[in-house]
C-alpha cells in the first residue's frame, strides 16, 4: 500500500512542477488528496499513517531531486499536505509530525540537498500544516525539531547549523499561523536540545546555535532580538535541567556565550520554582 500511494503522488507532483500552476499549492494538494485516498478503509488508520506517509514523502523528495525542482517548496508543501490529509482521515499526533519531518531531511541529506534550507522550510511547513487541526504551534515546532536533529545524526549532517535554521523556520511558521512567537521559539529550542540528547549529540552546541538562529532571524523580520533570545535560552536551559546537571551546566555556559551585549532574562523551570 505505502509504495502505491508513494507512486501516486510522485506522478502528480512530478506533473505539477513540469506544469505552470502554483506548484505549493498544487503539492499541497496531490499529496493531501492521494493520502486521503490511500487511507479511505484502511481498519486502522493510525497503524497505517507513519508507514504510509514515511514511505510516500522519500519518494516525492527524491522525484523533485532527480527533475531539478526546488526542495524547500517541495519539502514545505509536501509536509502541510502530509498533515491535511492525515487530519482529514484520522487524528494528526506527533509522532506524525516527527516522522515527516525526519524523513524530509534525512531524504534530503541522502540525495545531496541543502540540510539547513530544508531543515528551516520542513518546520516552518510543519507549524503552517497545523494552523486548522488539534495540535498547536507549539507542540508541533517541538515535534519537528526532534525530527530534525534526529535525521541529521543519522545521515552525518551538522547538527548545529540544522538548529540554527531550524529556529529560524519556526520563527516563519508562525506567521502563518495563531501560535505565539516566543512561545514556538523557546519549545522549538527544547526540542533542538532533547532531540540532540537523544542521539547522544552536542546539547552545548546545539542550545549555541539555536539561540543564534532565534537572535539573527528577530533582527532580519524587526521583531526583539531580547525577546527571541530570551525564549531559545530559556528553552535550551529546562531542556538542560531534564537531561542532567552537566548537560544543564554546558547549556547554560553555551548560551551566555552568544548573547553578547543583548539583554536577556533566562526564565527558571517551573519545577525549579516550585522546589523554592
Amino acid at each position: 500500500m505505502e509504495k502505491k500511494i508513494g507512486e501516486t503522488i510522485r506522478s502528480g507532483v512530478i506533473e505539477v512542477m513540469k506544469g505552470t500552476k502554483d506548484v505549493a499549492t498544487g503539492i499541497v494538494d496531490i499529496v493531501s488528496g492521494t493520502i486521503v485516498k490511500g487511507l479511505e478503509g484502511v481498519k486502522n488508520v493510525q497503524e497505517a499513517v507513519v508507514s504510509v506517509v514515511v514511505g510516500s514523502i522519500s519518494i516525492v523528495i527524491k522525484a523533485a531531486g532527480t527533475i531539478g525542482t526546488d526542495l524547500t517548496t517541495v519539502a514545505k508543501s509536501s509536509i502541510i499536505g502530509v498533515l491535511r490529509g492525515v487530519h482529514e482521515v484520522g487524528s494528526v499526533t506527533t509522532d506524525v509530525i516527527y516522522e515527516t519531518v525526519r524523513e524530509v531531511v534525512k531524504t534530503t541529506a541522502e540525495i545531496g540537498g541543502d540540510v539547513g534550507s530544508i531543515a528551516k522550510n520542513a518546520v516552518a511547513g510543519a507549524i503552517r500544516g497545523t494552523r486548522d487541526i488539534a495540535i498547536s504551534a507549539e507542540n508541533a515546532a517541538t515535534e519537528a525539531a526532534r525530527g530534525v536533529i534526529h535525521a541529521v545524526s543519522e545521515t552525518g549532517k551538522d547538527a548545529g547549523e540544522a538548529a540554527k535554521n531550524a529556529v529560524k523556520g519556526a520563527i516563519g511558521g508562525v506567521a502563518e499561523t495563531t501560535g505565539h512567537l516566543t512561545a514556538v521559539i523557546k519549545d522549538t529550542t527544547k526540542g533542538l536540545v532533547l532531540g540532540a540528547s537523544e542521539v547522544g549529540g552536542d546539547v552545548a552546541t546545539v542550545a549555541r546555535n539555536a539561540v543564534i538562529g532565534a537572535i539573527e532571524t528577530a533582527k532580519e523580520i524587526g521583531v526583539s532580538a531580547e525577546d527571541a533570545a530570551s525564549a531559545a535560552a530559556t528553552g535550551a536551559v529546562e531542556a538542560g535541567e531534564r537531561i542532567g546537571k552537566e548537560a544543564s551546566s554546558a547549556i547554560r555556559k553555551a548560551v551566555a556565550g552568544v548573547i553578547g551585549g543583548i539583554k536577556v532574562v533566562v526564565k527558571e523551570p517551573f519545577s525549579k520554582k516550585k522546589e523554592k
